[in-house]
């Protein structure tokens, strides 16, 4: 995803070019000054002028001639290196977006326009190693994984590219069912995650209730029934929830609690016949007991 960046950063064939490019130019610039001085020795150049002895010997009119035609190089040589440095510095900026492109689009999930899977483990390393002093450090995250029910029974009803519209209207609930500062992220097929972070600084009543408001509205967001090419389909969620730190400090032991929890609420959902969440055991007393 990087190649672009490294490209103009090794440094690149063609800032070696351009390297090769100015001392030819100097070379140049110095041989031909070297050779109007020779020339202004040996010969009277401006002889046409009565009066100015004919010696060998660099008189005052050939010296202004000589700083002319110095300065005049000078300058011609500093616009032609100012319009490469331009160049190599719009290359490298080129080079620099593309790479973030790349970087971004690796990130996205092309269905949804969501985050994915590589986004979503790269959220959870910065969650559990922030850096020092970083305000995540001492707040809450919740950790929601989320499978949605029936989806399977659409695909294979009505096809995937009703299936691929339902994935695209529940990208679009979660989005709305959260904060603009949590992550949603599709992790494949009919998986979702959510990283909901500061909850205890940002939400009455701590930060169990605060998950537990965020999964009923995802809940109830995503029951609503999906309309697409006057074909009408329900699909309900189950959701898994585990809470850094209290449930663990890797991303590993974070995810195995929520992915537990996700578990509980699908067999819930299974024998009640609707959506359900669960939150893994460690969490709530340990809530309580840091509250």
């Amino acid at each position: 995803m990087s190649q672009d960046f490294d490209r103009v950063n090794a440094p690149p064939e063609g800032y070696r070019w351009l390297q090769r490019q100015a001392r030819q130019d100097l070379f140049l610039l110095a041989t031909a000054f070297l050779i109007l001085l020779w020339v202004s020795y040996e010969f009277t150049i401006f002889g046409f002028i009565e009066g100015l002895p004919s010696e060998k010997r660099i008189d005052f009119h050939e010296t202004v001639l000589l700083g002319v035609f110095l300065c005049v190089s000078l300058w011609i040589f500093s616009w032609r290196r100012l319009q490469e440095v331009r160049r190599e510095v719009a290359e490298r900026a080129r080079a620099e977006q593309r790479a973030a492109e790349a970087e971004m689009k690796a990130r996205l999930d092309f269905l949804t326009g969501l985050s994915n899977r590589a986004a979503f483990d790269a959220a959870l390393a910065t969650l559990v190693n922030p850096e020092e002093g970083a305000a995540e450090a001492r707040e809450v995250a919740a950790i929601l994984l989320l499978d949605l029910n029936h989806f399977k029974q659409v695909n294979d009803h009505f096809g995937h590219p009703m299936g691929d519209a339902v994935l695209r209207n529940v990208a679009r609930r979660l989005r709305a069912g959260t904060r603009q500062r949590d992550g949603v992220f599709r992790l494949g097929g009919d998986e979702f995650a959510i990283i909901a972070y500061g909850l205890e600084a940002s939400e009455r009543g701590g930060a169990f209730a605060a998950a537990q408001e965020i999964a009923e509205k995802v809940m109830s967001l995503v029951d609503q029934p999906v309309s697409v090419d006057r074909q009408t389909v329900n699909v309900g969620v189950s959701i898994g929830i585990s809470f850094h730190p209290q449930s663990g400090r890797t991303a590993q032991e974070l995810v195995e609690k929520a992915d537990a929890a996700l578990y509980a609420a699908k067999d819930e959902s299974q024998a009640k016949g609707r959506s359900a969440y669960r939150i893994c055991p460690e969490s709530p007393s340990a809530l309580l007991l840091r509250a």
